[in-house]
Parts: structure tokens; C-alpha cells; sequence
């Protein structure tokens, strides 16, 4: 089979990645070893944040704005509804690096936050138990969007822009030369004159140029049940993210309206140091991981008398400055690749698939991503 360009890994970059390919005329092929919106990866968990005051680098607020418009524009055509916005609230210390990166970011791009001292947060979100130190900085503009949701939403519309999917086919090796790139999977042969590579944990094993530059970590998200299930919903909490002092952060998300069941609020570590292997990875959680997620509760919100009532693992993958890659693969001319997307990739998915899909078809993107590009590490 030859098609003109293969999209490797349909989880949330490379749905993105299929749709804008498919708007540019093209029909690419879409390669998923499992099924679109499965819960095996890193692009899963029901919510996700999405925001634009970005502390880890203000460069990232374009691709920012252009994704939160893209999956607005996706909710219009595909008629689900793929969003919320409950606004985003950071929790720290005043001079901690994400309240300061966030207030540079906002600063810089013109984006519209709120200051919140310590007896406002009190009155406002009594939900928390916060040192007397801590503000908060709010964006009204942020809140959460569905990663499934959007997902099979990207596939479905690039399917009827001509994109062709595969499902439950493993990519055993990639060879490039002259003529194309060669792909042995599960289910033959597949030939492609470009190749774009959103593998997620499983990028190394695709492409081992990027064995030094990635890191896979297993990460649980949690689900908690209050006794008032009134004061998580997103009109009374928005998303948040709590820095901690030589701790990793904690961020959480309100009950999802639509998600079936008793309502439960998200509540995660924000990076685990966990190693992992996606291939073994554990993914029963133990009865110490739960009651270490009882306790992140009792201390930073005893006033909800919440119960842990979901645990779930995923994985991040990571480069060591935190920050993404977006390149052409080492050593190679027709094949280009995301990876180390995890932590805080999902909101960003839209925009790294329209970057992926530009440079895989012109070799350059109009949006600014080049400071994603390969990099001493």
C-alpha cells in the first residue's frame, strides 16, 4: 500500500495532525495501534486544562490561543460539545516561578488575568486550605476541554475530508531512503512519501534518535467525591494548578456537567517520577497510591470531606527542559515527529497537529513553533 502521508499515533496531536492534512486536500492514512480515544497512552482522563497565562515559556501563548480557537471551531462543526470554560486558577507563593511566568506571559501577550490576595481566595474559593502566604492568579478565559470527545470529533470530520484510518495495527519499524518511507507493521506493508510521528510514550521505540531525549513516567490521575457535590462544579471551581514548595504541583478540574455517574472533581500530581515502560507498565494502582491521594485531599481540601472514588494511570513523556519537540526526525528527510508532549501538551494538540501537517507537506508553518525544534539537551 503507498500513500502520499501516513499520520503515526492517533491520540491527540495526531487526530489534529490527520484533520489539518485533510483540510489541505491531501488523504492521508492514519495509523492507531489501538482505537481513537483509548485510554492506553497520555491522552485520555475524561478533562483536560486548557489555558493561555503559560509559565512554563510565553512563546507557547500563540499556539495556545490558535488551539483554544481550533477547538471552538471544531465544537461548531462537529456539534459536540467539546469545551467548558470555568476559567484556570494558579495557587503559590507570589514569587513562586509559575505565578511570576504566568504574570510575564499575560503581561507580554495582553491577556486578561485577576490577582486574588489571600482573604479574596478565602472568600472565594473556601474549597481550598491554603497557606496565608499563597495568592492566586485567574484567567476567566481558561477552563477544560473533553480529550476524548475531541479526539474521535478530529478523526471523524478528517474521514470526511477523505482520511483513511487504520486501527489495531503496530508499526514494527520505520526505513526511510530515497523513494519514501517504509513501514513493517502487524498487518503489511506500508509505503509513504512523508511520515508524520505522534507516538507519544512509544516514540523512542519508533524513532531511537530520541532515546536520550525522552523520559516516560507513570502518572495517576484521581477522581474525588465530596459530600457537597454543589461546590465542584464549574461554576463554583474553576481549573486549577497549586505550586508547592520542593514538592511536585497539584492541579485539579470540576466535575464535567456531562460525565455520567455521581459528580467527581480531577485531582493529580503534576509529575510523578515514576519510570516507566509503556509496554509494562503497572497499571493497577495500589491501596498506598490511594491513600496517598486521600491525604492530598484531607490537607489541601479537608472542607469538601472528599472520598477518593476513581484512580486512573497514564503516563508523561518528557523531554528534560519540560519543553516539547517539533522537528524533522534526526537523520532522516521524510519523516517529522511530536514528542514529549506530556504534562501540558493537550491543549496545545490542534496547534501541533496544523504544525506537523505544514511542515510534513511545505517543510515550514506559518505559526511560531520553531522554538520546539531540536535541541542540545
Amino acid at each position: 500500500m503507498k500513500v502520499e502521508v501516513v499520520v503515526l499515533g492517533i491520540g491527540g496531536v495526531g487526530a489534529f495532525a490527520l484533520r489539518a492534512l485533510a483540510q489541505q486536500g491531501v488523504k492521508p492514512l492514519g495509523i492507531e495501534q489501538f482505537v481513537p480515544g483509548h485510554d492506553l497512552g497520555s491522552s485520555h482522563g475524561g478533562t483536560r486544562v486548557y489555558r493561555h497565562a503559560y509559565f512554563e515559556h510565553p512563546d507557547y501563548v500563540p499556539l495556545l490561543l490558535h488551539s483554544s480557537a481550533a477547538f471552538g471551531e471544531l465544537q461548531e462543526v462537529s456539534d459536540r460539545p467539546l469545551m467548558v470554560r470555568c476559567g484556570t486558577l494558579l495557587l503559590g507563593r507570589k514569587d513562586s516561578k509559575e505565578l511570576s511566568g504566568a504574570r510575564q506571559a499575560a503581561d507580554e501577550h495582553r491577556l486578561l488575568v485577576r490577582a486574588l490576595n489571600s482573604g479574596e481566595l478565602r472568600a472565594r474559593y473556601p474549597q481550598f486550605d491554603l497557606p496565608n502566604d499563597y495568592i492566586g492568579l485567574l484567567e476567566p478565559g481558561g477552563g477544560f476541554v473533553r480529550p476524548e470527545a475531541a479526539i474521535e470529533a478530529a478523526v471523524s470530520d478528517a474521514r470526511r475530508l477523505g482520511a483513511e484510518l487504520r486501527t489495531r495495527t503496530t508499526v514494527q519499524s520505520i526505513r526511510e531512503d530515497k523513494s519514501g518511507v517504509h513501514l513493517t507493521t502487524n498487518q503489511g506493508e506500508i509505503h509513504c512519501e512523508r511520515l508524520v510521528v505522534c507516538a507519544g510514550a512509544w516514540s523512542q521505540k519508533l524513532i531511537p534518535q530520541l532515546q536520550s531525549m525522552l523520559q516516560v513516567t507513570r502518572q495517576i490521575q484521581a477522581w474525588i467525591t465530596p459530600r457537597n457535590s454543589e461546590v465542584i462544579q464549574p461554576e463554583r471551581l474553576p481549573t486549577w494548578f497549586l505550586a508547592r514548595d520542593n514538592e511536585p504541583a497539584l492541579y485539579g478540574i470540576p466535575a464535567d456537567p456531562l460525565a455520567k455517574g455521581t459528580p467527581a472533581a480531577k485531582l493529580a500530581v503534576h509529575g510523578r517520577s515514576e519510570k516507566a515502560d509503556p509496554e509494562t507498565l503497572a497499571r493497577t494502582v495500589s491501596p498506598g497510591e490511594r491513600q496517598e491521594f486521600q491525604a492530598l485531599t484531607k490537607r489541601w481540601m479537608p472542607r469538601l470531606a472528599a472520598t477518593v472514588s476513581e484512580l486512573k494511570v497514564c503516563m508523561y513523556t518528557m523531554t528534560r527542559d519540560g519543553n516539547f519537540l517539533v522537528d524533522r526526525a534526526p537523520g532522516m528527510e521524510r519523516t517529522w515527529f511530536a514528542a514529549g508532549l506530556s504534562g501540558h501538551g493537550f491543549k496545545l494538540t490542534p496547534a501541533l497537529g496544523q504544525v506537523l501537517s505544514d511542515l510534513a507537506l511545505d517543510g515550514a508553518s506559518d505559526l511560531p513553533a520553531g522554538f520546539l525544534g531540536l535541541r542540545d539537551m
